[in-house]
């Protein structure tokens, strides 16, 4: 699998929170279904440890604008003390 580095941007819409990611996923990640493209990040988390373990997610709203090579979403981080609200714009580090 060839892969190539990811920049994600999270804010907690709850508390207008926000923080940015740097992963490791397919190079063909954001030509996949938005569950797959947003459980690659999720994945990320986990393995960051950042969170509590496990976790999981619930899409409200996602699109990719392939033109701008750029996945935008809402939803929730389900965790065991509850969930935070979030929006998540994940694109490719280089982007061509």
């Amino acid at each position: 699998m060839n892969s190539t580095t990811y920049n994600a941007a999270m804010m907690d819409a709850e508390t207008g929170g926000s923080a940015n990611y740097a992963f490791e996923a397919s190079v063909d990640l954001l030509e996949l279904p938005v569950n797959n493209i947003v459980d690659a990040f999720i994945k990320h988390l986990d393995s960051e440890g950042t969170y509590p373990s496990p976790m999981s997610c619930q899409l409200d709203s996602a699109i990719v604008k392939k033109d701008k090579r750029i996945m935008l979403a809402t939803g929730s981080l389900i965790l065991s003390r509850g969930e935070i609200p979030f929006l998540l714009m994940i694109s490719p580090k280089i982007r061509q």
